[in-house]
């Protein structure tokens, strides 16, 4: 069996490297799962990029490929296929498998359709493998930025099951709200972003281009200033004159914060906050919710272990708070604990869907009922986002409004007190 070098860390954070010997990378990644490790990085001696075989990666390791036929190089961008062109690809192999079409000939047909270049040499590849002897699933596995791991464990239970063709159209159904997921995900991101940077902006102008100008009219005049006139005076004057050094502060705790927020330390304190962020936060937590339950029917349905099924789930969570939950209902079930104990033992699940695990796994209809909470948590985020949006509205209004406002009073106050003293 194939000795995998491994990078991972545990439940506390602490990163270990070291070496695994597996029949295959599943068996090595859901052996260190058992471990309490979360894989970071698993290679085999040939996957490290540089010949040496040590096994020890480097930059280039996630993004080459290599299978038994040798090795191409995968560019980022729009040379993979976007989530869209992986569905429709899905669904055409899915029928020509439904049809009767070999699956070499299917593949082939399907490369010459594609028209990014990567994608083509991908699918070509994978056909070669096949050709070979390798199965679609070994196949497959080697292009993770393209195929991941549901993906992969998918088409692995449809050709166990005979079934590929079936479980491939309930693949292109994840795929796609996934994507949906993914888009609803970026919309209540950016909002509050966007809302961050207009604020920002127009303080900025204001400060910049139009305090200046009523200072200069002050200071020739030389009447005595208000305490709240005399400071936005002196933090315009601030940015103007060491506008450098705010960029480059700026940029450097830019870097400084995207450096650290992909530590393990980091990435834990901001996933915690983002799920217990005002408003943001219980948006974000329908969300997690919606796609744990969407994947774990989506992966029980088509006949994939369910201890397989919660290892994935936790590696695509996206959130590190998650991934700990999820892994720990994994061991917890490993030790014989039905599905409901553990999700209660948190705050992510609430009890509506805990009960209905319950039942779901009284009755033997775990993954209907999952894919019914999938339905229902579909809507709950879709009026999560409307309300969140709708409270933002107002508050963008108010807080840009009473910045504006602020700004405007203090440059005016002197006026006032001068129109007074006329009087």
């Amino acid at each position: 069996m194939p000795t995998y070098a491994y990078r991972a860390k545990n439940r506390t954070g602490k990163i270990s490297n070291g070496e695994i010997v597996s029949a295959d990378k599943n068996a090595a990644k859901a052996a260190l799962a058992n471990k309490g490790f979360k894989v970071m990085r698993l290679t085999t001696q040939e996957d490290d990029g540089s010949g040496s075989g040590t096994g020890k990666g480097n930059f280039l390791t996630n993004f080459i490929y290599k299978d038994k036929q040798g090795r191409i190089n995968v560019r980022l961008g729009s040379q993979l296929p976007t989530t869209r062109e992986l569905a429709l690809f899905t669904k055409q192999f899915s029928l020509m498998i439904e049809n009767g079409i070999p699956m070499l000939q299917a593949l082939q047909m399907l490369g010459e359709q594609q028209r990014k270049a990567d994608f083509v040499d991908i699918i070509t590849k994978v056909n070669k493998a096949i050709e070979g002897g390798s199965t679609l699933t070994d196949a497959l596995e080697a292009y993770p930025l393209v195929f991941d791991q549901l993906y992969v464990a998918m088409t692995r239970a449809g050709e166990a099951s005979g079934r590929l063709d079936v479980i491939l159209k309930q693949l292109v159904l994840y795929i796609e709200k996934a994507a949906k997921i993914k888009s609803q995900v970026k919309s209540a991101m950016s909002y509050p972003i966007i809302i961050l940077v207009v604020a920002v902006g127009v303080v900025t102008l204001l400060l910049v281009f139009v305090v200046p100008t009523f200072a200069k009219q002050f200071q020739e005049g030389g009447q005595e200033l208000p305490g709240i006139t005399a400071f936005v005076i002196d933090l315009s004057n601030f940015l103007v004159n060491q506008y450098i050094n705010i960029i480059v502060g700026a940029a450097a705790t830019f870097f400084a914060f995207n450096w650290w927020r992909k530590t393990p330390k980091g990435k834990t304190v901001v996933d915690t906050y983002i799920l217990k962020a005002p408003i943001l936060g219980d948006v974000m937590t329908k969300i997690a919710v919606g796609r744990f339950c969407s994947t774990m029917s989506t992966m029980m349905s088509s006949g994939v272990a369910i201890l397989e099924a919660l290892s994935i789930c936790a590696a695509s969570s996206g959130n590190n708070k998650i991934e700990e939950f999820v892994l720990n209902v994994r061991e917890e079930i490993s030790k014989g604990s039905t599905f409901a104990d553990p999700l209660s033992e948190g705050t992510l699940f609430p009890k509506m869907v805990i009960s209905m695990v319950s039942v779901g796994e009284s009755t033997g209809t775990l993954d209907e009922t999952l894919r019914k909470v999938t339905d229902i948590y579909d809507e709950e985020v879709d009026n999560a986002i409307k309300a969140m949006m709708a409270m933002i509205e107002p508050l963008m209004i108010v807080v840009i409004g009473g910045l504006v406002g602020f700004i405007v009073i203090a440059m005016y106050l002197p006026i006032f007190g001068l129109a007074g003293t006329l009087g």
